[in-house]
């Protein structure tokens, strides 16, 4: 991944999640599936990761990513919000949180 060769990085990730998982695993995987632009495929990795981490606000970070991605904002919204409750602190999380919000507003039904 360090190389920058994400297709292997990727490849090795899998393999490794299959003999031991761990969330730092599934992680990786996501984010180097995210950065070959193959969000659909990370979200998997990325949800692993969320369930296996004690404080996974990077993975939640990621999974949003990735959801936002394949155009579901609204539960990547939902996953920055959890990675905020996790750390309040953690910017990058709520820069995406607030472009994700300005590309798609909520909108409101005329009930």
């Amino acid at each position: 991944m360090d190389r920058g060769d994400l297709e292997m990085a990727a490849r090795l990730f899998g393999e490794s999640s299959k003999l031991a998982p761990h969330f730092k695993t599934f992680e990786l995987l996501g984010e180097c599936l995210i950065r070959l632009n193959r969000n659909a495929e990370a979200v998997a990795p990325l949800a692993a990761a969320v369930g296996l981490g004690t404080k996974p606000f990077r993975s939640l970070y990621l999974l949003a990513q990735a959801l936002h991605g394949i155009g579901v904002n609204d539960w990547a919204l939902g996953k920055l919000d959890e990675a905020l409750d996790l750390n309040p602190n953690y910017n990058a999380a709520r820069e995406l949180r607030e472009t994700i919000s300005a590309l798609h507003p909520l909108q409101k039904s005329d009930d």
